[in-house]
Protein backbone atom coordinates (compact mmCIF):
# COMPACT_ATOMS: atom_id res chain seq x y z
CA UNK A 1 0.00 0.00 0.00
CA UNK A 2 1.36 3.39 -0.43
CA UNK A 3 3.59 4.74 2.06
CA UNK A 4 3.72 1.87 3.81
CA UNK A 5 7.56 0.75 4.87
CA UNK A 6 8.84 -2.45 3.62
CA UNK A 7 8.00 -5.29 6.37
CA UNK A 8 10.92 -7.54 7.40
CA UNK A 9 10.52 -10.22 4.30
CA UNK A 10 10.85 -7.90 1.89
CA UNK A 11 13.23 -5.43 3.58
CA UNK A 12 15.66 -8.44 3.22
CA UNK A 13 14.53 -9.48 -0.10
CA UNK A 14 17.06 -8.12 -2.11
CA UNK A 15 20.19 -10.09 -0.17
CA UNK A 16 18.60 -13.14 1.35
CA UNK A 17 16.18 -14.60 -1.39
CA UNK A 18 18.98 -15.60 -3.76
CA UNK A 19 20.69 -17.05 -0.42
CA UNK A 20 17.74 -18.97 0.37
CA UNK A 21 16.72 -20.59 -2.74
CA UNK A 22 20.85 -21.59 -3.27
CA UNK A 23 20.89 -22.72 0.36
CA UNK A 24 18.02 -25.20 -0.81
CA UNK A 25 19.23 -26.32 -3.80
CA UNK A 26 22.80 -27.71 -2.84
CA UNK A 27 23.14 -26.77 1.21
CA UNK A 28 21.33 -29.20 2.19
CA UNK A 29 23.15 -32.30 0.43
CA UNK A 30 26.42 -33.04 1.84
CA UNK A 31 29.17 -33.43 -0.71
CA UNK A 32 27.54 -31.79 -2.93
CA UNK A 33 29.34 -29.36 -5.09
CA UNK A 34 28.33 -25.59 -5.13
CA UNK A 35 26.04 -25.42 -8.73
CA UNK A 36 28.34 -21.86 -9.62
CA UNK A 37 31.06 -20.19 -8.88
CA UNK A 38 29.63 -16.56 -8.52
CA UNK A 39 25.75 -15.06 -8.99
CA UNK A 40 26.13 -14.04 -12.03
CA UNK A 41 26.80 -17.81 -13.96
CA UNK A 42 24.95 -18.71 -17.48
CA UNK A 43 22.60 -21.76 -16.29
CA UNK A 44 23.03 -23.20 -19.86
CA UNK A 45 26.61 -23.79 -19.44
CA UNK A 46 26.59 -25.71 -16.21
CA UNK A 47 23.58 -27.68 -17.32
CA UNK A 48 24.72 -28.69 -20.78
CA UNK A 49 26.20 -31.65 -19.91
CA UNK A 50 22.96 -33.09 -18.08
CA UNK A 51 20.78 -34.78 -20.36
CA UNK A 52 17.03 -34.17 -19.21
CA UNK A 53 14.40 -32.54 -20.73
CA UNK A 54 14.89 -29.03 -19.92
CA UNK A 55 12.33 -27.20 -16.75
CA UNK A 56 9.91 -25.30 -18.78
CA UNK A 57 9.77 -21.77 -17.45
CA UNK A 58 6.49 -21.68 -17.30
CA UNK A 59 6.13 -24.82 -15.02
CA UNK A 60 8.41 -23.06 -12.41
CA UNK A 61 6.53 -19.87 -12.63
CA UNK A 62 3.27 -21.81 -12.02
CA UNK A 63 5.34 -23.34 -8.93
CA UNK A 64 5.81 -20.05 -7.79
CA UNK A 65 2.16 -18.46 -7.91
CA UNK A 66 0.02 -21.47 -8.73
CA UNK A 67 -1.59 -23.12 -11.95
CA UNK A 68 -2.04 -20.87 -14.76
CA UNK A 69 -0.46 -17.80 -13.30
CA UNK A 70 2.78 -16.79 -14.61
CA UNK A 71 3.78 -13.28 -12.98
CA UNK A 72 3.80 -12.27 -9.19
CA UNK A 73 -0.11 -12.97 -7.81
CA UNK A 74 -1.74 -15.62 -6.65
CA UNK A 75 -5.71 -16.63 -6.30
CA UNK A 76 -6.41 -14.80 -3.22
CA UNK A 77 -4.88 -11.63 -4.68
CA UNK A 78 -6.56 -11.67 -7.50
CA UNK A 79 -10.13 -12.20 -5.75
CA UNK A 80 -8.56 -9.13 -3.62
CA UNK A 81 -7.69 -7.68 -6.68
CA UNK A 82 -10.96 -7.31 -8.38
CA UNK A 83 -13.45 -7.11 -5.53
CA UNK A 84 -14.40 -3.20 -6.60
CA UNK A 85 -16.12 -4.59 -9.28
CA UNK A 86 -18.63 -5.96 -7.49
CA UNK A 87 -18.90 -9.24 -10.10
CA UNK A 88 -22.11 -10.96 -10.88
CA UNK A 89 -22.99 -13.99 -13.34
CA UNK A 90 -25.22 -11.22 -14.98
CA UNK A 91 -21.81 -8.83 -16.04
CA UNK A 92 -19.42 -8.92 -18.73
CA UNK A 93 -15.64 -9.17 -18.05
CA UNK A 94 -12.31 -9.09 -20.37
CA UNK A 95 -9.08 -9.49 -19.02
CA UNK A 96 -6.81 -7.74 -21.07
CA UNK A 97 -3.31 -9.52 -20.09
CA UNK A 98 -4.42 -12.71 -19.81
CA UNK A 99 -1.44 -14.79 -19.60
CA UNK A 100 -2.20 -18.61 -18.99
CA UNK A 101 -5.83 -17.45 -18.24
CA UNK A 102 -5.34 -18.69 -14.17
CA UNK A 103 -6.84 -15.00 -12.92
CA UNK A 104 -9.78 -15.58 -15.53
CA UNK A 105 -10.91 -18.83 -14.41
CA UNK A 106 -10.18 -17.76 -10.65
CA UNK A 107 -12.55 -15.25 -11.21
CA UNK A 108 -15.21 -17.13 -13.30
CA UNK A 109 -14.87 -20.05 -10.85
CA UNK A 110 -15.51 -17.18 -7.94
CA UNK A 111 -18.47 -15.20 -9.07
CA UNK A 112 -19.86 -17.17 -12.27
CA UNK A 113 -18.44 -14.17 -14.65
CA UNK A 114 -18.00 -14.77 -18.47
CA UNK A 115 -14.65 -13.68 -19.22
CA UNK A 116 -12.79 -12.75 -21.98
CA UNK A 117 -9.01 -13.13 -22.20
CA UNK A 118 -6.52 -11.95 -24.44
CA UNK A 119 -2.95 -12.61 -24.26
CA UNK A 120 0.08 -10.88 -26.92
CA UNK A 121 2.09 -13.62 -26.34
CA UNK A 122 0.50 -16.71 -28.85
CA UNK A 123 2.19 -19.05 -26.84
CA UNK A 124 0.91 -18.51 -23.75
CA UNK A 125 -2.94 -17.67 -25.28
CA UNK A 126 -2.68 -21.33 -26.65
CA UNK A 127 -1.51 -23.08 -23.65
CA UNK A 128 -3.88 -20.85 -21.50
CA UNK A 129 -7.07 -21.80 -23.75
CA UNK A 130 -5.94 -25.19 -23.33
CA UNK A 131 -6.37 -24.97 -19.53
CA UNK A 132 -9.57 -23.26 -20.01
CA UNK A 133 -10.84 -26.27 -21.90
CA UNK A 134 -9.08 -28.85 -19.54
CA UNK A 135 -10.93 -26.97 -16.40
CA UNK A 136 -14.36 -27.18 -18.58
CA UNK A 137 -13.66 -23.49 -18.41
CA UNK A 138 -13.80 -22.60 -22.41
CA UNK A 139 -17.12 -20.52 -22.72
CA UNK A 140 -16.60 -18.89 -19.18
CA UNK A 141 -12.86 -18.13 -19.60
CA UNK A 142 -11.65 -18.45 -23.12
CA UNK A 143 -8.20 -16.92 -24.10
CA UNK A 144 -6.59 -15.98 -27.26
CA UNK A 145 -3.97 -13.94 -28.73
CA UNK A 146 -4.00 -9.92 -29.77
CA UNK A 147 -1.45 -7.61 -31.05
CA UNK A 148 -2.11 -4.88 -28.14
CA UNK A 149 -0.75 -2.37 -30.82
CA UNK A 150 -3.81 -2.76 -33.04
CA UNK A 151 -6.51 -4.59 -31.47
CA UNK A 152 -9.91 -3.52 -31.50
CA UNK A 153 -13.22 -4.33 -29.24
CA UNK A 154 -16.61 -4.13 -29.91
CA UNK A 155 -18.23 -1.41 -28.69
CA UNK A 156 -19.99 -1.36 -24.98
CA UNK A 157 -19.20 -4.86 -24.91
CA UNK A 158 -17.45 -5.29 -21.70
CA UNK A 159 -18.67 -4.29 -17.70
CA UNK A 160 -15.06 -4.57 -16.43
CA UNK A 161 -11.89 -4.74 -17.91
CA UNK A 162 -8.87 -5.91 -15.58
CA UNK A 163 -5.16 -5.49 -16.88
CA UNK A 164 -2.60 -6.48 -14.99
CA UNK A 165 0.66 -5.35 -16.72
CA UNK A 166 -1.04 -4.78 -19.44
CA UNK A 167 0.58 -1.50 -20.65
CA UNK A 168 3.71 -0.97 -19.81
CA UNK A 169 5.61 -2.43 -22.86
CA UNK A 170 2.60 -1.20 -25.17
CA UNK A 171 4.35 1.20 -27.23
CA UNK A 172 1.32 3.16 -28.10
CA UNK A 173 -0.45 3.00 -25.20
CA UNK A 174 -3.02 6.10 -26.10
CA UNK A 175 -4.31 4.44 -28.35
CA UNK A 176 -4.86 0.84 -26.57
CA UNK A 177 -6.24 2.98 -23.53
CA UNK A 178 -9.00 4.51 -26.19
CA UNK A 179 -9.77 0.95 -27.54
CA UNK A 180 -10.27 0.08 -23.89
CA UNK A 181 -12.64 2.89 -23.29
CA UNK A 182 -14.51 2.14 -26.21
CA UNK A 183 -15.07 -1.54 -25.22
CA UNK A 184 -16.51 -0.60 -21.95
CA UNK A 185 -20.00 -0.02 -21.03
CA UNK A 186 -21.46 3.65 -20.07
CA UNK A 187 -19.92 3.30 -16.32
CA UNK A 188 -18.01 0.78 -16.90
CA UNK A 189 -15.29 -0.29 -14.65
CA UNK A 190 -11.27 -0.36 -15.24
CA UNK A 191 -8.62 -1.59 -13.11
CA UNK A 192 -4.86 -1.52 -14.28
CA UNK A 193 -1.86 -2.83 -12.04
CA UNK A 194 1.20 -1.95 -13.91
CA UNK A 195 5.08 -0.17 -13.86
CA UNK A 196 5.45 3.49 -14.09
CA UNK A 197 8.96 5.02 -14.28
CA UNK A 198 10.64 7.89 -12.02
CA UNK A 199 11.75 10.06 -15.16
CA UNK A 200 14.64 11.68 -12.40
CA UNK A 201 15.89 8.07 -12.22
CA UNK A 202 15.25 6.69 -15.11
CA UNK A 203 19.40 6.53 -16.11
CA UNK A 204 20.13 4.69 -13.66
CA UNK A 205 21.61 1.13 -13.85
CA UNK A 206 19.02 -0.51 -12.23
CA UNK A 207 16.27 0.75 -14.75
CA UNK A 208 18.66 -1.01 -17.99
CA UNK A 209 18.97 -3.97 -16.02
CA UNK A 210 15.08 -4.64 -15.08
CA UNK A 211 14.54 -3.45 -18.79
CA UNK A 212 16.29 -6.45 -20.23
CA UNK A 213 14.28 -8.99 -18.38
CA UNK A 214 11.06 -8.12 -19.97
CA UNK A 215 9.51 -10.39 -22.82
CA UNK A 216 9.42 -7.30 -25.26
CA UNK A 217 10.30 -3.41 -25.05
CA UNK A 218 9.22 -1.13 -21.72
CA UNK A 219 8.05 2.03 -22.77
CA UNK A 220 6.95 3.24 -19.42
CA UNK A 221 4.84 5.90 -18.69
CA UNK A 222 5.14 8.17 -15.37
CA UNK A 223 1.88 8.51 -12.99
CA UNK A 224 1.23 11.68 -14.72
CA UNK A 225 1.43 10.54 -17.99
CA UNK A 226 -1.66 8.28 -17.05
CA UNK A 227 -3.75 11.04 -15.32
CA UNK A 228 -3.44 12.83 -17.94
CA UNK A 229 -4.52 10.09 -20.73
CA UNK A 230 -7.28 9.04 -18.64
CA UNK A 231 -8.22 12.61 -18.16
CA UNK A 232 -8.97 13.50 -22.20
CA UNK A 233 -10.35 10.11 -22.43
CA UNK A 234 -13.41 11.36 -20.02
CA UNK A 235 -12.04 8.16 -17.42
CA UNK A 236 -13.63 9.31 -13.87
CA UNK A 237 -10.29 7.91 -12.22
CA UNK A 238 -11.22 6.84 -8.45
CA UNK A 239 -8.31 5.18 -6.73
CA UNK A 240 -4.46 6.17 -8.00
CA UNK A 241 -2.70 3.89 -5.75
CA UNK A 242 1.16 2.89 -5.35
CA UNK A 243 1.47 -0.62 -4.86
CA UNK A 244 5.20 -1.27 -5.32
CA UNK A 245 5.62 -3.07 -1.88
CA UNK A 246 3.02 -5.17 -2.79
CA UNK A 247 4.19 -6.05 -5.88
CA UNK A 248 7.55 -7.18 -3.58
CA UNK A 249 5.53 -9.02 -1.49
CA UNK A 250 4.22 -11.54 -4.27
CA UNK A 251 7.59 -12.36 -5.43
CA UNK A 252 8.84 -13.07 -2.18
CA UNK A 253 5.40 -14.72 -1.38
CA UNK A 254 6.06 -17.03 -4.51
CA UNK A 255 9.40 -18.13 -3.69
CA UNK A 256 8.26 -19.37 -0.25
CA UNK A 257 5.34 -21.14 -1.73
CA UNK A 258 8.45 -22.77 -4.13
CA UNK A 259 10.52 -23.79 -1.45
CA UNK A 260 7.85 -25.29 1.02
CA UNK A 261 5.95 -27.20 -1.75
CA UNK A 262 8.60 -28.33 -3.97
CA UNK A 263 10.63 -31.18 -3.65
CA UNK A 264 13.81 -29.34 -4.62
CA UNK A 265 16.40 -31.77 -3.40
CA UNK A 266 14.62 -34.48 -5.86
CA UNK A 267 15.30 -32.21 -8.75
CA UNK A 268 17.63 -33.05 -11.75
CA UNK A 269 20.89 -30.48 -11.42
CA UNK A 270 20.06 -28.96 -14.35
CA UNK A 271 16.49 -28.07 -13.25
CA UNK A 272 18.26 -26.63 -9.90
CA UNK A 273 20.13 -23.90 -12.30
CA UNK A 274 17.07 -22.88 -13.95
CA UNK A 275 15.83 -21.89 -10.52
CA UNK A 276 18.49 -20.01 -9.36
CA UNK A 277 18.83 -18.08 -12.44
CA UNK A 278 14.32 -17.29 -12.20
CA UNK A 279 15.73 -16.49 -8.52
CA UNK A 280 18.27 -14.10 -9.82
CA UNK A 281 15.69 -12.35 -12.26
CA UNK A 282 13.26 -11.70 -9.56
CA UNK A 283 16.01 -10.39 -7.13
CA UNK A 284 16.76 -7.95 -10.20
CA UNK A 285 13.75 -6.97 -10.17
CA UNK A 286 12.58 -6.24 -6.74
CA UNK A 287 16.58 -4.09 -6.71
CA UNK A 288 14.58 -2.30 -9.58
CA UNK A 289 11.93 -1.48 -6.99
CA UNK A 290 13.93 -0.84 -4.56
CA UNK A 291 15.87 2.16 -6.21
CA UNK A 292 12.56 3.88 -6.92
CA UNK A 293 13.47 3.71 -11.04
CA UNK A 294 10.58 1.73 -11.46
CA UNK A 295 7.45 1.47 -9.59
CA UNK A 296 4.08 -0.82 -9.26
CA UNK A 297 1.14 1.43 -9.47
CA UNK A 298 -2.81 0.62 -9.29
CA UNK A 299 -5.55 1.94 -11.13
CA UNK A 300 -9.50 2.21 -10.87
CA UNK A 301 -11.79 3.95 -12.94
CA UNK A 302 -15.04 4.41 -14.46
CA UNK A 303 -15.64 5.22 -18.12
CA UNK A 304 -17.55 8.39 -19.04
CA UNK A 305 -20.65 8.63 -21.36
CA UNK A 306 -18.10 11.05 -24.03
CA UNK A 307 -16.13 7.80 -26.24
CA UNK A 308 -13.61 8.49 -28.55
CA UNK A 309 -14.87 7.97 -32.20
CA UNK A 310 -13.73 4.25 -33.80
CA UNK A 311 -12.07 6.44 -36.40
CA UNK A 312 -9.32 8.23 -34.47
CA UNK A 313 -8.92 5.11 -32.63
CA UNK A 314 -8.01 3.23 -36.12
CA UNK A 315 -6.08 6.13 -37.44
CA UNK A 316 -3.77 6.15 -34.91
CA UNK A 317 -2.95 2.58 -36.28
Amino acid sequence: MAGRADSPDTAAARPSLLARIKSRLWGEAAGDAPLAAEPGFVAGAHAAAEVVPPLSPLVLRQWLWGPGFHQPGNTEYVLKLVKPFGLTPAMSMLDVAAGLGGAARTIAEEFGTYITGLERDPELARLGMEMSIAAGKQKHAPVSAIDPESFELRTGAFDCILGRGSTYMVQDKERFMRVLILGLKQRGQLLLTDYVIEPSLAQRPEYAMWAGLQPFRPALWTVQQYADCFKSLGFDVRITEDITHDVKMQIVLGWDNLVQNVDIKALPRAHKLQIVAEAEHWVKTIIALDSGVVKGYRFYALAGSARPPLSSIRKAR
